[in-house]
């Protein structure tokens, strides 16, 4: 009889494309054999006339059989491996449809498209995801909990993968960080441009990147990112920071 312990195959069956009730007559049939519609209603707890609904339905899907015994008729489930079926003729269609899924992704400009991640690695996401842009030029506001490489599951050669793909920063950072001591003294080297302002006005906990049409807000403090797509949002938080960048130039912490 159908039971509590069925449920997680019932919430698989329902994943590739099973109602409920169909779910429950299914695993009812595998566990009983050939059996007539009532004792299959019987055992799922449901209607008689359902159950017959939901039989021909099972044996149009292809999982299902119907056979004679004794002048009954009797249903009887098709092997679990029919069930691979299913998933590969899903798959089949979406490959073949997916273009078109793609042409109706977002494609507004005047829709933007926010990406949220969290957990170790959602960081790592939004720096990967500037390599892929290679813009021509980054403009960040700096925490120092990005050198908390591990923590975060970030890469230690990111800087590195940047200059490599001539993609220049401009870095705003608190005075006796490290982008302070041990960065900004190599800026030729890293593509950079950075300005030191004191640390009692700016220690963030978060990073901010803007590039492209992209801002990428990186929360260290809570492990999530937060990706927005828009060139609207992307053109005013670019004018913020250039104001930004002038009011850091005149508190600027000279060595």
């Amino acid at each position: 009889m159908y039971n509590s312990k069925n449920m997680q195959l019932d919430r698989l069956l329902t994943q590739i494309g099973f109602s409920k009730n169909e779910a429950k007559v299914y695993l009812s049939a595998l566990e009983s054999g050939p059996s007539t519609a009532s004792k299959l209603a019987n055992e799922a707890g449901l209607p008689r006339t359902t159950v017959y609904f939901i039989l021909n339905a099972l044996i149009d899907r292809g999982v299902m059989g119907k056979t004679t015994e004794q002048g009954k008729n009797k249903f009887v489930a098709d092997p679990p491996e029919k069930l691979l079926t299913i998933i590969t003729d899903l798959k089949t269609q979406v490959e073949k449809e997916l273009p078109r899924f793609e042409a109706m992704y977002n494609t507004s400009e005047t829709k933007p498209k926010i990406y949220f991640y969290e957990g170790k690695g959602a960081i790592r996401k939004a720096f990967d995801d500037t390599l892929e842009v290679k813009p021509d030029e980054i403009l960040m506001w700096n925490t120092d909990l990005y050198f908390d490489f591990d923590k975060y599951g970030l890469d230690k050669d990111y800087i590195n993968n940047r200059v490599k793909l001539n993609m220049h920063a401009k870095r705003i950072a608190g005075e006796g960080s490290v982008w302070h001591t041990r960065n900004k003294p190599h800026d030729e080297q890293e593509l950079s441009e950075t300005v030191v302002v004191p640390r009692n006005i700016f220690w963030p906990g978060i990073e901010v990147n803007i590039y492209a049409n992209k801002v990428v807000f990186m929360n260290f403090v809570e492990n999530n990112s937060v990706l927005i797509e828009s060139k609207a949002i992307a053109d005013a938080m670019r004018q913020a920071y250039y104001l930004s960048w002038v009011g850091a130039k005149k508190l600027e912490v000279v060595d």
